[in-house]
């Protein structure tokens, strides 16, 4: 329960600045979202708020003690899919005057649960919630009094903490607040950003291509709060490298609660290269904008959550510089973390897939790296991690020289495609 307190006191303190573009942020923020609800006689369950998923409900037989038994169901937004169900609904007691006792078995179609169920009474603060898995169903029993419950698969970061998260990052720090271009939707996708003139070497920043991917944004959260801090080192780090942070690439998947794909059905991190999608194209019109001349990206990273902590990066002799960045760095992140905290290193390529950092690497010959933080992995390990990391790739990027980001073919394979040349012309 601490840690879930704690990551909720760290969000809502990142709120606390106020202004009028954040109240027009908010005003704008008028959206329809997932409007589920289902009435019984005692019990009303709701999906009508942002990230809210519920798609069915039925009331069974009641149990041996005669309390009231509700079956959930999630659907997935479209298939194929990966299983990842997200659920999230308010359950209202009808007969206020009367405690009950009630048992929920939440299903998924076709799809085991994922995530441990979280309760909170005012969608702000969560804390976990005794369950059981059977048959692939979560079952939860819970005693209904005169305020309504909210359950979820994790805690809730919706577009309207972006809304007032990002105006505050920009308010306090040497960061301006950048409108990147518009969702399928119509919502805006906003962007945080650093830059002086003289400075020609780009750090680009996502979050929250899958929408469920809560620790993931959690993890981007205060890496961000970290970097923007007026410190010597961000300042000198600043100095020398321009940023560029979009921390809610899919805001019409997290406001309908999606378990993945964007309002279109498809799954953005499959869309790089490809560009089907107005979400992607954002970013890619926003790259072929700006890297022109001598400007050039030489680093990224993707926030993520999966089932454990992990670091998917590019192979080391892949088409890449320098060479063993992303190695050395996780190394130094090992070393300045916990020692409960296991860094796990996934080196890896997968060309044609449409994933970020494949398509970066493949575009830019630049090192990106899937920053993934575990689904069940502690609040305050996951801003433990987030600190040490910014600071040591900040370090780390410094140290680079800015020759050493420009890929430069090895002279064998220049060597075999002089003669390959040679030999097409002969």
């Amino acid at each position: 329960m601490k840690n879930m307190q704690h990551a909720n006191y760290k969000l809502s303190n990142a709120l606390i600045r106020k202004s009028p573009s954040l109240l027009l942020a908010l005003f704008l923020l008028t959206f329809s979202t997932s409007n589920y609800a289902c009435e019984f006689k005692d019990v009303h369950f709701t999906a009508d708020f942002e990230t809210g998923k519920l798609d069915a409900c039925k009331q069974l037989a009641n149990d041996k003690l005669g309390n009231e038994q509700f079956e959930l169901l999630s659907k997935p937004e479209n298939r194929p899919i990966n299983p990842s169900p997200w659920y999230a609904f308010k359950i209202i007691n009808k007969t206020p005057a009367e405690i009950q006792h009630v048992t929920l078995i939440i299903k998924s179609e076709k799809a085991k649960a994922r995530y441990l169920p979280k309760i909170s009474i005012d969608g702000k603060h969560w804390q976990p919630i005794p369950f059981e898995i059977i048959d692939e169903a979560i079952h939860i029993k819970l005693m209904l009094d005169t305020k309504d419950i909210y359950i979820a698969g994790q805690e809730i970061v919706d577009n309207a903490f972006y809304a007032q998260w990002m105006p505050s990052i920009a308010e306090t720090s040497a960061f301006t607040l950048s409108k990147l271009g518009l969702s399928t939707e119509g919502r805006n996708i906003d962007a945080l950003v650093y830059s002086k003139p003289e400075n020609n070497e780009w750090f680009l920043i996502i979050g929250r291509q899958h929408p469920p991917e809560v620790t993931g944004a959690l993890a981007l959260v205060s890496f961000v709060e970290q970097l923007s801090k007026d410190q010597q080192l961000n300042r000198d780090f600043l100095e020398r490298f321009n940023v560029m942070i979009i921390p809610n690439l899919n805001p019409d998947g997290v406001a309908n609660g999606n378990w993945r794909h964007n309002t279109k059905g498809i799954d953005l991190n499959r869309d790089w290269g490809k560009f089907t999608q107005t979400e992607t194209q954002q970013v890619q019109a926003w790259l072929d904008e700006t890297l022109i001349e001598q400007q050039r990206l030489v680093f990224a990273l993707d926030f993520h959550s999966t089932q454990q902590d992990i670091f998917y990066t590019m192979p080391p002799d892949y088409a890449v510089a320098p060479q063993h960045f992303s190695e050395n760095w996780l190394k130094k992140l090992k070393d300045a973390t916990l020692s409960s905290f296991v860094v796990r290193q996934r080196p890896g390529s997968s060309p044609g897939r449409g994933v970020l950092k494949q398509y970066l690497a493949d575009e830019y010959n630049i090192h990106s790296i899937t920053y993934e933080m575990g689904d069940n992995t502690e609040r305050e390990l996951i801003e433990h991690v987030a600190q040490e990391a910014v600071k040591t790739l900040m370090q780390q990027m410094i140290d680079t020289s800015p020759a050493s980001f420009l890929y430069k073919p090895a002279i064998v394979e220049s060597s075999l495609s002089e003669t390959a040349s040679k030999e097409l012309q002969d």
